[in-house]
């Protein structure tokens, strides 16, 4: 009986030290931990799924950082190429500007000239349209004989004014006036294809 107190002792007493594991002390001079086997399995075997995971991370990573160098590149290509399009666009806005200003001072001279009652010819060595100004001019027409004349009105010292009067009075032709000239000696009339408003 004593043998089975003693035994009985012995279990609880491991019992009570195994469920007090790890258990913390010294050992020549040092902090040592006491820890039981399967203790120890379970504490490597959560390192080992740490590792496990830590390597599954640094791959996700990896595989993130190739995708972000790869979007990177994309994102640099795409900004050339809207660098390039903006170019050809200010390119084109300035080529579209130049033609516009080019337009309206044609515009602007044709209507001058018309206004003045210039007379237009083209110089072949000069490669340019030219204008005769006449605004110190009227035309007077012969139905009859479909001639027409050129009567100045005051000394070339005056065409300043008769180039203001002739903008102050605005004077044309009757529409059609060119029927009144019988067929034989009409004059031709061309209309500019484009309407002018300035």
């Amino acid at each position: 009986m004593r043998k089975v107190i003693t035994l009985l002792f012995t279990i609880i007493s491991f019992l009570s030290l195994s469920q007090n594991y790890p258990v913390q002390t010294k050992l020549k001079g040092d902090s040592v931990v006491i820890m039981t086997t399967e203790q120890y399995r379970d504490i490597e075997l959560l390192l080992s799924n740490q590792r496990y995971r830590v390597n599954g991370y640094k791959e996700d990573i990896s595989i993130q950082e190739k995708i972000i160098d790869s979007l990177t590149e994309v994102c640099n290509r795409r900004v050339y190429v809207i660098d390039s399009l903006d170019t050809v666009i200010k390119h084109k806005f300035y080529t579209y500007d130049s033609l516009q200003n080019k337009v309206n001072t044609i515009e602007h001279w044709l209507y001058t000239a018309s206004v003045d009652n210039a007379y237009l010819y083209y110089s072949y060595s000069d490669t340019s349209i030219m204008s005769i100004n006449l605004s110190s001019y009227f035309f007077i027409g012969n139905r009859r004989t479909g001639n027409f004349s050129l009567v100045r009105r005051g000394p070339v010292s005056q065409d300043n004014e008769w180039k203001k009067y002739n903008i102050q009075y605005p004077q044309e032709p009757g529409l059609n006036w060119e029927l009144n000239y019988k067929e034989k000696w009409r004059p031709v009339v061309v209309r500019y294809p484009y309407k002018i408003k300035l």
